[in-house]
Order: C-alpha cells, then sequence, then structure tokens
C-alpha cells in the first residue's frame, strides 16, 4: 500500500471508535426506553437531566421511538455493528465497502434530521443522547466522504451489508427481547383483557347508571391517605390525597393511583387509557386520584417554561365540571378529543357529558376553581415533578412508563399477595387465551342500527365480491383494490348502497355521529362513542391492523372475532379501509388498512387523501341501505 494510500485510509480507523461510541449509545438508550416502558425501577438516563428544554423520557418513549414495534436505538445498534463490519473490510482494502459506509451515513443524517424537526416541533423537547447520536452519524458521513466513498456504491457490497444487517438485527432485536422479558417478569403473564372482561360481567348484574348516561363522579370527599415517598430528585417527601381531589374507585381502598396531569399532555392521554385499564380490572381494590399539573408557568410555579398554552384554563374547566360530579366524564371526553381544547370545545364537552351550562359558565367567570389548581400545582412542585404524566402507587412513582401489566403486578402484591411467583397463580395472572369463540353460521348478513333520527342497514362483514355483486358473509376474501365507483357499483347490484360517513362512523363508535361544526363532516368533530369499535382503548390483538404492508395482506372476513362494534358489525377497523360517501365528492376511505401502524387504525380513521377513483390492495368497501 502507497503512503497516500495510507493517509487516505486514516478516516476509516477513526471511524471505528465512532462507531463503538453509536454502538454503546444505542444499547444505552434501548435499555432507557425499555426499563421506562416495561421496567418496575425507572431512573433518569445519566447525562440527559430533564430541563425546559431537554426530556429524554418523552423523547425515547414516544410514538416516534419505535419502529415495527422494536426502539429505533436498537435498529440503531444493528446499524453502527453494520458499519463497523465495514469499515474493517475498508481497512482492509476492499474500497467497495466504502460505498455502503457512505450511503448509510447519508441516510442517517437525513433521518437524523427528521428526528430532531420531530423533536422540537411535535414533542417539544430534545434528547441529549439523541443529539449526540446524530453527532455519530454526520461522523460517519463525513468520514467516508473523505475516502471518497460516493465512488464506491458498488453492488456486491450492498447485497453483503444486507446479509450482514440482517444477522445483526436478530441479534440486538433477540437481545432487546430478552431483555424486555425479564423486565416484565410474572407481570407478562397478566392478562388484564380477561379480568376486565370478568369484571364488567360481574357489574351487569347490579347496574343500576344507564350504559348511555356519562359517568357520574362518586359522592363524598376523597379519603385522606398519605404516603411517605422519594421524589424524582430523591429527596424524602409527603404524598396526600386531598378531601378536594377528584377520585373513582373503592374509598376503602389502601392502594392509590395518584397522577398528576395536564389535559393538553399527549403522554398524558396515553397514560390515561393504561390507567383506565387497571383502573377497569381492579376498581374494587383500588382508588384512583386525579391532581393538576398543567405545564405552563400561569398557573404552575413549578415550571419554566410555557409548553402547553391552553392547559391552566382546561384543568379550571375540569374542575368545574367536578363541582357537578362531572370530573370523570369530562376527562374522558377532553382527553379523547385532545386535538380541540379551545375555551369553547371545553364548553361544549361540558354540554356533551350533561352539565349544567350556566353554572358552568358561572364557575368559569368566578375564577374559584383556580385556587385548587394552584394547590395541585404547588404540591406537584414540592415533590420535584419535572414533566408529566407522574403517577405514584402508594410510594411507587411511576414517571412515564406505559405498562398497565407492571402496574397490575404491584397492585396484586400490595394486595398481600407474598410473592410474584404466588401473584403469578393469582386469578389476575392466569394466562389465558381471550380470542373470541368462532362467529356463529348464522350470523345475519346485515345488521339493522338506529340512533336518534338515523336508522339504517348496514352490511355485517366487510363486502366480498360475487359476479361482480357485493356480497356480506363471515369466511370471504374482501373486495380489494376497489375504487369508490367500482365498489358503488357492486352495492347498487346489491339493491344497496354505500354508507354514508354519519353511517359508518356511528355504526363503529356505538353512538350517533354529529356534525358539531356544520362544515358537512364527521370525523372530523367530537368523539361521541368509543375510538374504536370495541373501546376506548387500543387492544392490538384484536383488529387486524399494524402489519407490514409488503409482508402481509388482508386477511378473511370475520377471521377477528374480536374485532366487533356493540351492534356486531365486524372489521370496521383494520383489513382494508373502507369506501364511504354518496358522491365521489363525498368520497373517503375510513377505519385504516392492516398496514395502518400503531393504535391509528380506529374508528376516526379518515383517508382523504385520493379521489373517487382511486384502487390499491388496501382499498374495500361495505354496503348500506
Amino acid at each position: 500500500m502507497s503512503t497516500k494510500e495510507k493517509l487516505i485510509n486514516w478516516p476509516n480507523w477513526v471511524l471505528l471508535p465512532v462507531l463503538m461510541l453509536g454502538v454503546f449509545i444505542g444499547g444505552l438508550m434501548t435499555k432507557h426506553h425499555e426499563d421506562q416502558l416495561y421496567g418496575g425501577e425507572q431512573g433518569t438516563l445519566i447525562g440527559c437531566e430533564a430541563g425546559a428544554e431537554v426530556n429524554c423520557d418523552i423523547v425515547n418513549t414516544s410514538v416516534y421511538s419505535e419502529f415495527l414495534s422494536v426502539p429505533i436505538a436498537t435498529w440503531g445498534m444493528a446499524t453502527y455493528l453494520l458499519l463497523l463490519i465495514c469499515a474493517v473490510f475498508a481497512i482492509r482494502g476492499k474500497r467497495e465497502y466504502t460505498g455502503v459506509l457512505f450511503a448509510i451515513g447519508l441516510l442517517s443524517t437525513l433521518y437524523s434530521g427528521f428526528l430532531y424537526y420531530i423533536s422540537k416541533t411535535e414533542l417539544q423537547y430534545v434528547c441529549l443522547w439523541c443529539m449526540r447520536l446524530y453527532a455519530v452519524n454526520i461522523g460517519v458521513l463525513i468520514l467516508s466522504s473523505i475516502v471518497g466513498g460516493w465512488r464506491h456504491l458498488g453492488k456486491v457490497a450492498f447485497r453483503n451489508a444486507g446479509l450482514f444487517f440482517v444477522v445483526v438485527s436478530l441479534f440486538t432485536i433477540g437481545g432487546q427481547r430478552a431483555y424486555r422479558s425479564s423486565l416484565l417478569g410474572d407481570a407478562g403473564a397478566i392478562d388484564l383483557d380477561k379480568k376486565i372482561s370478568e369484571q364488567k360481567k360481574e357489574e351487569s348484574r347490579t347496574e343500576e347508571q344507564s350504559k348511555d348516561e356519562p359517568f357520574l363522579d362518586p359522592e363524598g370527599p376523597a379519603p385522606s391517605l398519605s404516603f411517605a415517598i422519594q421524589t424524582e430528585d430523591k429527596n424524602p417527601a409527603t404524598l396526600t390525597i386531598s378531601p378536594s381531589d377528584p377520585w373513582k374507585g373503592n374509598p376503602e381502598a389502601s392502594i392509590a393511583i395518584i397522577e398528576f396531569a395536564d389535559l393538553e399532555c399527549g403522554y398524558c392521554k396515553r397514560m390515561s387509557s393504561e390507567i383506565s385499564r387497571v383502573y377497569e380490572a381492579y376498581k374494587d381494590d383500588i382508588i384512583v386520584v386525579f391532581k393538576h399539573y398543567p405545564l405552563d408557568p400561569s398557573c404552575n410555579k413549578g415550571v419554566k417554561n410555557r409548553k402547553h398554552r391552553k392547559a391552566c384554563f382546561a384543568a379550571v374547566a375540569a374542575t368545574c365540571a367536578q363541582e357537578q360530579r362531572k370530573f370523570w366524564a369530562f376527562h374522558d371526553l377532553a382527553f379523547k378529543n385532545q386535538h380541540a381544547i379551545k375555551k369553547e370545545d371545553l364548553r361544549l364537552y361540558a354540554e356533551k357529558v350533561g352539565m349544567d351550562i350556566s353554572q358552568y359558565d358561572e364557575c368559569i367567570a368566578s375564577r374559584r376553581t383556580v385556587k385548587k389548581v394552584l394547590e395541585d400545582t404547588k404540591q406537584g412542585a414540592a415533590l420535584d415533578i419535572h414533566g408529566t404524566p407522574r403517577i405514584w402507587i402508594n410510594e411507587k412513582l411511576y414517571r412515564s412508563g406505559q405498562s398497565a401489566q407492571q402496574m397490575a403486578l404491584y397492585i396484586e402484591q400490595k394486595k398481600g399477595v407474598a410473592t410474584p411467583q404466588a401473584a403469578k397463580n393469582s386469578m389476575a395472572f392466569r394466562h389465558q387465551a381471550t380470542k373470541a369463540p368462532p362467529i356463529a353460521k348464522d350470523t345475519p348478513s346485515v345488521q339493522k342500527i338506529s340512533y336518534g333520527d338515523l336508522s339504517f342497514e348496514i352490511h355485517t362483514f366487510e363486502a366480498a365480491l360475487s359476479d361482480g355483486v357485493a356480497v356480506s358473509g363471515i369466511h370471504e376474501i374482501p373486495a380489494t383494490r376497489m375504487s369508490w365507483h367500482a365498489a358503488k357499483t357492486a352495492c347498487d347490484k346489491a339493491g344497496m348502497r354505500l354508507c354514508t360517513e354519519r353511517e359508518w362512523l356511528s355504526a363503529c363508535q356505538g353512538a350517533l355521529a354529529i356534525d358539531d361544526d356544520g362544515d358537512g363532516e364527521f370525523s372530523d368533530d367530537l368523539v361521541e362513542g368509543t375510538q374504536y369499535p370495541y373501546s376506548d382503548f387500543h387492544n392490538p390483538r384484536l383488529c387486524w391492523s399494524g402489519k407490514k404492508r409488503e409482508t402481509f395482506r388482508p386477511v378473511y372476513t370475520a377471521e377477528m372475532p374480536d374485532c366487533v362494534s356493540q351492534k356486531g358489525v365486524y372489521d370496521l377497523v383494520g383489513n382494508v379501509e373502507e369506501w364511504v360517501g354518496d358522491t365521489p365528492e363525498t368520497a373517503i376511505l375510513m377505519g385504516g388498512a392492516y398496514d395502518t401502524p400503531k393504535d391509528k387504525a380506529r374508528c376516526y380513521r379518515a383517508n382523504k387523501t385520493f379521489g373517487a377513483g382511486y384502487a390499491s390492495k388496501r382499498s374495500g368497501f361495505r354496503c348500506c341501505k
């Protein structure tokens, strides 16, 4: 090797420690991600203490922190291991691998820019360790450019790199899955869905309140309980429940879930779903308490930056709702429609949950409930709270955990079960399949639905085609690659028509869809019913969604017997998007398809991107009349 070649090879040597640093950071962030979401013990990520602009907890556990249910940091580890292999080959004289280094460095740098934009605009925080990874990516791009990597973009090297990436991905993802399983431990065996189902069956025998009536807060003040805790900053403190706190559950319970939250906080919205699941499973054994902690210094001296400009008024409005025993109904509706919490929106929610509006207006004008909000924020600041949500189960802190199972395990142990193994043997830990039995063959192909002034019939199952005619039945191949025009023709031949947006949405959410803003559309308005056909809370096991587009396809009709609405209509979300609308101008695809990610396949998912002539393997329909 000539002197010139030796000199130009130095960037590849420099890459080795840079990439090793990337692997280390990826591992550190993977561990932090898993600890926060699934671990019983949680702590601050070293080198990323929370502040006004910095919060690794929020960034590294947000909806953007995973791809295909695997932490991005884990994918990062696999990528840096691959690049290490390529750098070694490049040092040994195989210059074509510098092309791989350059290409991945360029893509990683662009992706870093995207993630930084998301952090600043969507999450409103940055993660210092993420920033260090961005620096690693930029370093890879610069060093591979110095050796002229763009001149060596060979096919053979990329093919080999693809094989290497598969191997290292299996290694890193396998390690991540094993670590998650070790964190969940016995908690992974909890079948909360089964326990909730049993609880609801028991309640149905003694239920006095109409299920269509908003939840009424329990009477009386919250019970006086206090717990000796350790704050986020490791300081000893006392956490108390005030008689004026909104609460629900068993007032005689010794186990309390106490949440400090912000009604404008997207993270709090997600966590509220997990707490609701735990409450539904253990309502006879626990009490759930809510405390306000808006991230706005105008009502919270414990924070410096005004992250959420509507949060203070939302907290005041919720406390006015509490005066009329409608706090929890208002809380649920505000979180469900968090995209719209302006003053006029909150007043609408007060009306929707059955509040006396004149009394609500008087409460808002008097500002008497501001005192309660200030009391909560003062207590939260004394507990060294640096963000929301913050949840204590008695003395145990959950800063940003999303695992209902971990909370359930702790509750089981607090109930007096001596060991995790003993808890596992209790009813709540008997992991049994909850999949519904096969759908009866005599299930009608059409369901009759009536809500208020709206009465119609709708296909029970997604439509299939028989000689161009729309049919509804069990274990049929759903029609795909359907345009709105083709779907309309198939419904016409069946003596039916395409559903209107209002009909489809009402069938999905289990309540009459209302055009609150009067714009002629319904899926951009208040969520009157449930967010998913089966409940308000997403369960990834119930419907066919969140799959990889290239690997999976739509399944047979009624293949997912749990994916059913209150009125017995199947697969309204996931599998294939369904055309609705009575004219080409009102044509919309509803419900999401098999590849709709995360929890986005829901009743209010309206795809207005395409015109009536659009058709793909994701587009289908069902008929109404």
